[in-house]
């Protein structure tokens, strides 16, 4: 056998080997495209979802400005308003209490004033 037909036989037995060596790491690396492959699909369906909550949130947003703030404004301002005119008599209450006891006395002596007469 020549020199070459030696190093043919060489080089032939060392891509055999160096083949059968590379199969596992190709089949690994195959393995993780899938994967890869797979967990860019979910992190596309998760932008999608988060986009969708997104979108979710900024309806409930302009529902909040348009529709709740509104109402909050006006029952605010309907207990603001209902606030303002109780608090200017607040201080006339304790005269009114006084002058109830007071017509309640008149109206019992005066009842008594007539009983009397009649």
């Amino acid at each position: 056998m020549s020199d070459n037909e030696l190093l043919l036989a060489i080089s032939e037995l060392m891509d055999k080997k160096l083949e059968a060596g590379l199969k596992p790491v190709e089949s690994k690396l195959d393995r993780m495209e899938n994967r890869l492959d797979g967990m860019e699909n979910r992190l596309d369906r998760m932008e999608n979802d988060i986009q969708s909550v997104k979108n979710e949130l900024q309806g409930v947003k302009l529902f909040q400005e348009n529709v709740i703030l509104p109402r909050l404004n006006t029952i605010e301002s309907c207990y603001t308003d209902t606030f303002d005119r109780y608090r200017y008599y607040v201080d006339k209450m304790d005269a009114v209490f006084v002058d109830v006891d007071l017509l309640k006395k008149v109206v019992a002596e005066h009842s008594e004033k007539l009983e009397k007469l009649a």
